[in-house]
């Protein structure tokens, strides 16, 4: 009995009751990590500004419509998008409901022939640009 209370002393390794534990940690924080990755809460994809492409034409009337060609997403809302024009002054007009589709149209009255105007429309939840053109109103 002596020799075997020896031998006990003299080991220097971690008890299976702890090591164990320690892989269950680390499995745990391994697991959350990855999760966080693949969910976008890392800073991933989940956060990422829609893109929107239109078309537009000078209507009879003076004014621009601008037509939705595509969306890279579905779920994009019109109450998600704030429209912003510069220099200010021309009134835009966009659908209040519904989501973002193709042949959508949003319009710009009261433009001054030969400026050149900035249309952003911007996504709220980022604060990124879907969509942004420069055009210039001709007589």
């Amino acid at each position: 009995m002596k020799k075997l209370w020896k031998m006990r002393k003299n080991r220097e390794a971690v008890s299976p009751v702890i090591a164990t534990i320690l892989m269950v940690a680390i499995t745990v924080v391994l697991a959350a990590v990855l999760y966080v990755m693949v969910m976008g809460f890392g800073g991933g994809q989940g956060g990422q500004t829609p893109a929107i492409t239109m078309t537009y034409l000078k209507t009879s009337a003076g004014n621009y419509t601008f037509t939705v060609a595509g969306v890279n997403k579905n779920d994009i809302k019109w109450t998600d998008l704030g429209s912003v024009i510069a220099p200010t002054g021309p009134t835009v007009t966009k659908p209040t409901t519904g989501n973002v589709g193709a042949g959508d149209i949003v319009t710009i009255s009261g433009l001054t022939t030969g400026i050149a105007y900035t249309l952003t429309l911007k996504y709220t939840p980022t604060g990124g640009a879907a969509y942004q053109v420069n055009f210039t109103p001709t007589a």
